[in-house]
């Protein structure tokens, strides 16, 4: 496993040996990338706003369990899972200024630069609350979700050049490996085939919940990357992973920032996140203003983006001047 933390001496030499991780394993651990006071602010943050989000998925809860499309256990009346809730990503980011450096934090930007591209952005922003489950349920169901890859649209990609996203966990509260932390398989962003993910536990199998007789623990060539709080664990999407059950004594906390090119089209909740950011005057920065999606550092891209959007015909916010290359066609680093 790479653990490589951002202390180390020598920065260029120290990306370099990121990216070279990341290739060959499809991950690396950032240590401390939050600490000491913004670490505390985030997490003070973090705890409002878990408590807003688990009135509704208490009350979910409440009126009992229902069973989405693919089978997986859900909180009826919420969006929410049996296991665990997500949080209106603006209800976090809103509250403090060390929750938007978190999104674009320069210990995170050289590594994204270097991988995904000089013009990354963030798609998805996700805040997760995972609950401690018992031990008859780890044993019974496993994690919340089961081994998966988060994209296998992008063949051609895998040794041409960057990925098409790299997704980051920052972690807010310590994870061992017992704390639903996340597990994966080195180096199985590349694999041509695909593991037998239909006979290990976890949720969201549907109709193969059934064929699940196997640990996820059992899975060949698993590493449980474990991480404490204030670190991040980035991956290339293609990696498969999974998260393992957490059977430890309280909430795993994490923010879950998928980030893409920046002619990608970010979704609504991200949007509406931006406008609000931008509105208060918090996306100050080339940094912010680049991931949160309202205009690149690199200046190839001279269209206005949704968060700016004039609702003039004539701004265009599909088309955002930065087109991937043909597949087949190398591309850089």
């Amino acid at each position: 496993m790479s653990t490589l933390p951002e202390t180390a001496p020598g920065a260029e030499a120290l990306l370099d040996d990121q990216v070279d991780a990341y290739k060959r394993d499809g991950f690396v651990i950032i240590e401390d990338v939050l600490q000491g006071d913004e670490l505390a602010r985030v997490q003070t943050v973090f705890d409002k706003a878990q408590a807003r989000a688990r009135v509704d998925w208490e009350a979910g809860r409440a009126r009992g369990k229902g069973v989405s499309e693919n089978g997986e256990y859900y909180a009826s009346g919420t969006w929410h899972a049996r296991k665990y809730f997500d949080i209106y990503p603006l209800h976090l980011l809103e509250q403090d200024d060390a929750a938007v450096e978190m999104i674009a934090h320069p210990r995170l930007f050289p590594f994204l630069s270097a991988t995904v591209g000089a013009d990354v952005q963030a798609a998805t922003i996700q805040l997760r609350v995972l609950e401690p489950q018992t031990a008859a349920d780890a044993q019974e169901e496993g994690g919340y979700v089961n081994w998966h890859r988060d994209h296998s649209n992008d063949e051609a990609w895998r040794y041409l050049g960057p990925p098409l996203n790299t997704k980051v966990i920052v972690y807010l509260t310590d994870v061992g490996p017992d704390d639903g932390c996340t597990a994966c398989v080195p180096g199985s962003h590349r694999f041509d085939h695909r593991p037998d993910h239909t006979l290990y536990k976890g949720m969201g199998g549907g109709e193969n919940q059934a064929t699940k007789v196997k640990d996820q623990r059992d899975m060949p060539g698993m590493v449980a990357a474990t991480a404490k709080a204030g670190s991040a664990f980035l991956f290339n999407t293609r990696l498969w992973h999974t998260t393992l059950p957490n059977t430890g004594t309280r909430d795993r906390w994490c923010v879950l920032t998928l980030y893409c090119p920046f002619y990608q089209k970010q979704p609504g909740v991200t949007v509406e996140a931006a406008v609000a950011l931008e509105a208060a005057g918090q996306l100050n920065t080339p940094q912010r203003r680049q991931l949160f999606g309202l205009e690149p550092m690199t200046g190839v891209n001279g269209f206005k983006r949704l968060a700016q959007h004039s609702g003039n015909d004539g701004d265009d916010r599909i088309f955002k001047g930065v087109r991937p290359p043909k597949l087949g066609e190398r591309i850089g680093r």
